[in-house]
């Protein structure tokens, strides 16, 4: 396909496979998918992603091969968290930088993007009475087990949502984080509290399976599930904070970074940092460790001026 043909398709919202058929929007993403998948990416990371991206097309009403730099500053000027924007900054990145390698459009409309600044605050953890008063708020016993899972295993909601008795290792009561971040499934060990409520569930199949369709509950729901039943007991927190807290209190009852990094299932160090509050007297205990001086009651000004006079500094 010659360069001038190749550029009539752009602007028609066509452009050919590798086998040389006319692919649409719907092709595209197809095909993304296929190639995420062999990236290993996993389900939820392609289905996401595809539903942001025709979400996308939707408010712009452009295809994949028509669509603008203006149209996507456009898109990332909407009102949105400095976080959220930023996602979808690096989405739109990866999206039309795999369009553009695999020659479907000759330019990358995500190129030369707006710079996202996400100012960097201190954690905002739940604390152990608010916990305490979510348990004991009315809420049924399936949303106390989130909040457990959340809290004491430090589960994300995926994880929380994909535990199934087959999960569990009963004999020596440890438990898998399936359906983990980035595809990272690991065994830990579940915490006393836990236990003693996951005695209480069958032994297989999912804990929270789906009322409408084959499989688990989706995180969406373990997330609305607790954002309500916050809202309800006046906590004002996200359930994610929960994590916060388990990062928190580990470090706090003096576990290593190492130790509580693990824990969370996370990659390096840096990732913890954003869960870890420390504590206002922690932070004066320490303040008050560093060396004193002596300070003067007067200035000692006109003591100053003498010495130097009499050393004969002008």
């Amino acid at each position: 396909m010659s360069v001038d043909n190749r550029w009539l398709a752009l602007v028609s919202g066509e452009n050919e496979s590798p086998t040389g058929e006319l692919m649409d929007d719907d092709a595209i993403l197809e095909y993304w998918g296929a190639f995420q998948t062999a990236e290993s990416c996993t389900l939820n990371t392609i289905k996401e992603r595809s539903i942001c991206v025709r979400a996308l097309l939707r408010r712009s009403g452009k295809t994949l091969l028509t669509i603008t730099r203006h149209d996507l500053i456009a898109d990332l000027a909407r009102p949105l968290s400095p976080k959220t924007r930023q996602n979808y900054k690096s989405l739109y990145h990866t999206l039309f930088t795999w369009i553009q390698d695999e020659q479907f459009r000759l330019d990358n409309p995500a190129a030369r993007l707006p710079k996202t600044r996400v100012p960097k605050g201190e954690a905002d953890p739940v604390t152990t009475a608010e916990i305490e008063y979510l348990l004991n708020s009315g809420v049924y016993a399936k949303t106390r087990m989130y909040i457990l899972l959340y809290a004491y295993q430090g589960f994300r909601a995926i994880e929380i949502a994909a535990v199934a008795g087959e999960t569990i290792d009963w004999e020596r009561q440890r438990i898998l984080s399936a359906e983990g971040k980035g595809g990272k499934e690991v065994w830990r060990p579940i915490h006393s509290i836990v236990w003693e409520e996951l005695r209480k569930y069958p032994t297989t199949g999912f804990l929270f399976p789906s009322p409408t369709k084959e499989g688990h509950i989706s995180r969406k729901t373990v997330s609305n599930v607790l954002s309500k039943a916050f809202k309800r007991a006046g906590v004002e927190h996200r359930p994610h904070q929960l994590r916060a807290w388990h990062a928190t209190e580990l470090i706090a009852s003096g576990a290593s970074t190492i130790v509580a990094q693990h824990s969370m299932r996370h990659s390096d160090l840096q990732s913890l940092n954003r869960y870890v509050k420390v504590p206002e007297q922690t932070i004066r205990d320490a303040m008050e460790m560093l060396p004193g001086v002596l300070v003067p009651v007067r200035s000692g000004r006109i003591a100053v001026a003498h010495r130097e006079e009499a050393c004969g500094v002008a």
